[in-house]
């Protein structure tokens, strides 16, 4: 049976949050219930992400973070290592303005994601329905994907990533922040095979060794593998919503004009 990780790249140091007393993983979101039931409760952002990868069957999660996060590593361990008894590791990524940007989150962890089914989610977003990754995995598996993308449907794609998809679901093209997009969605969480990671280390390894840049963009690694004749596809998720808490004023928004994700 094949291992499944889930994987959370939280080593940002949230710059465009700075003002709010704690960091922006462990962020008050009001959630509701859809059925009808009336209940609703406040989580962390952080809760949504980990509780998507434990619902889609993730045997364990791999998180790197940065020295400052002790407070999730905290929050982490209280409602989901001690409480349900999931494993997590956590990976230190050094920030100090060298090196940032999820590849290089990536190749930090990849001697522990390597041979596995890896669910990747990002720990600053709210994504529903929160059952994602089970549909998610099935489509996976039956495209024989080896790497697959769970795409939202967005009111702002121009500000996030949108995806072009042929009728059989195979990517076609992937968009980072176009001021044109081409589709009104954005891609979120995704699944990899070990191809994806190979392919990701490989990039970062050249770039330390050519350009030494920076920042990297995972979404140009996307498109190189595309490029590369792998097999990458996206699921839509069409009735699900993405919420990317990205800055203040998106946090802001969500209290102020008394909004609830429904879940």
């Amino acid at each position: 049976m094949e291992s499944i990780y889930g994987f959370i790249p939280a080593a940002g140091i949230g710059s465009r949050m700075r003002g709010l007393p704690i960091i922006k993983e462990l962020l008050p979101i009001r959630l509701s219930c859809k059925d009808g039931s009336g209940e609703n409760d406040v989580v962390c952002l952080i809760e949504n992400a980990v509780d998507t990868l434990i619902r889609g069957g993730a045997e364990g999660i791999v998180c790197v973070v940065n020295t400052e996060k002790g407070e999730l590593v905290k929050g982490i361990n209280k409602n989901f290592v001690y409480n349900r008894k999931i494993d997590v590791a956590y990976i230190y990524q050094e920030i100090n303005g060298a090196e940032y940007g999820v590849p290089y989150a990536i190749a930090r962890a990849a001697t522990f994601l390597r041979g596995k089914t890896v669910f990747m989610r990002f720990p600053d977003t709210i994504v529903m329905p929160q059952d994602c990754f089970q549909t998610l995995y099935s489509f996976h598996k039956s495209k024989n994907s080896q790497l697959t993308l769970g795409v939202f449907p967005t009111k702002h794609p121009e500000r996030l990533g949108p995806v072009v998809i042929d009728e059989e679901g195979r990517v076609v093209c992937i968009e980072d922040k176009p001021s044109r997009p081409s589709a009104r969605n954005t891609w979120n969480c995704i699944i990899w095979e070990d191809s994806f990671l190979d392919r990701v280390v490989s990039y970062v390894e050249n770039q330390r060794a050519v350009e030494n840049k920076k920042e990297l963009i995972i979404s140009d690694v996307f498109k190189m593998f595309i490029e590369g004749g792998n097999r990458v596809y996206a699921y839509e998720f069409k009735e699900g919503h993405c919420y990317d808490i990205s800055c203040v004023q998106d946090f802001k928004s969500i209290w102020d004009d008394k909004r609830e994700v429904q879940v």
